[in-house]
């Protein structure tokens, strides 16, 4: 196991290869685009992100929901509103609304420039808020963040499109840390014979299963994975997870996200776990398929190949 830490920009690949130094102001938006489907996490000593003073004392100061079927603060942009919060009175809701809505704002503002090629086709998600301490967080075998895992959306299908994720670490003093190992690519080759095939990946999810996922996630109702990709892909989440083989015995590195640093990644690809950190904020991009500027690296994709779909 290696631990690493950060006093660069930097682009570093998860599948053990060295780190990069990048030039922000010289890179292409397509080289940063092929680094994350590659398996690569950008990272930014300082974040590209601001809040003033009182905007981070307050978030500092907001506790989440104890409901278990919330796992974070969540800023949900359809609706412009907030859930997952336990806010005292009136004041401090629109606060956080108000806030989280910002955050949102400047992240789709930098990536339509550094991710360009993403911004003509995406979709875009939820942001989060995570203010409870991950070390020692006490959730359901399926929902821990400490597990080494592929991320999946159990409730909202993307039929093959990609999960991209852009996090601040606003803790004023704690790093927040993550356990990265193989890529999707890999650990979907190294389990192909432990897991069951999928179903039809070409089939075409129905028009009516799209409206009623857009109105699910406009209201915030849970609509259950609809699309045979969607469905292998929560199954193979759960597969990790469960595993304790794997999470005992697969190579990891060890990554510190120090206070006030920003990082990019597509978690579809990258396997990973947080162990620890307190206090971060996460906004959600899911990218069309068809907008990749490496479409061979897309989940999707690789399942197709491995199972001879074309």
């Amino acid at each position: 196991m290696t631990t690493k830490t950060w006093n660069d920009y930097k682009v570093f690949m998860t599948d053990g290869s060295a780190a990069i130094a990048v030039n922000a102001q010289q890179a292409s938006a397509d080289t940063a685009c092929q680094f994350l489907e590659k398996g690569g996490i950008i990272y930014f000593p300082q974040s590209p992100f601001q809040f003033n003073d009182p905007e981070r004392n307050f978030l500092l100061s907001q506790k989440q929901a104890e409901a278990d079927y919330h796992k974070n603060i969540a800023y949900r942009p359809m609706a412009d509103r907030v859930t997952g919060f336990s806010a005292s009175d009136d004041a401090n809701k629109e606060e956080l609304r108000r806030i989280m809505a910002s955050f949102h704002k400047q992240v789709i503002r930098f990536l339509e420039v550094f991710l360009a090629p993403y911004s003509r086709g995406w979709k875009i998600d939820f942001a989060s808020y995570r203010p409870i301490e991950e070390k020692g967080r006490k959730m359901r075998l399926r929902a821990r963040n400490d597990l080494l895992h592929v991320d999946s959306f159990p409730t909202r299908p993307i039929y093959g499109d990609r999960i991209l994720r852009t996090f601040i670490n606003i803790n004023p003093a704690q790093e927040r840390c993550w356990t990265t190992s193989d890529t999707f690519e890999k650990l979907s080759e190294r389990f192909r014979d432990q897991v069951a095939a999928p179903g039809d990946l070409n089939r075409a999810p129905a028009g009516s299963t799209n409206l009623f996922s857009g109105m699910a996630k406009l209201l915030g109702i849970k609509a259950n994975a609809s699309s045979p990709y969607d469905k292998w892909m929560l199954d193979f989440h759960n597969f990790l997870k469960e595993n304790e083989e794997f999470q005992e015995t697969a190579r990891k590195d060890n990554w510190e996200f120090p206070s006030n640093s920003s990082w990019i990644v597509f978690t579809d690809m990258v396997s990973h776990s947080v162990l620890s950190g307190q206090y971060a904020l996460e906004q959600t991009i899911i990218v069309d398929k068809n907008d990749l500027t490496l479409p061979d690296k897309a989940p999707i994709n690789i399942l197709k190949r491995m199972y001879g779909q074309k």
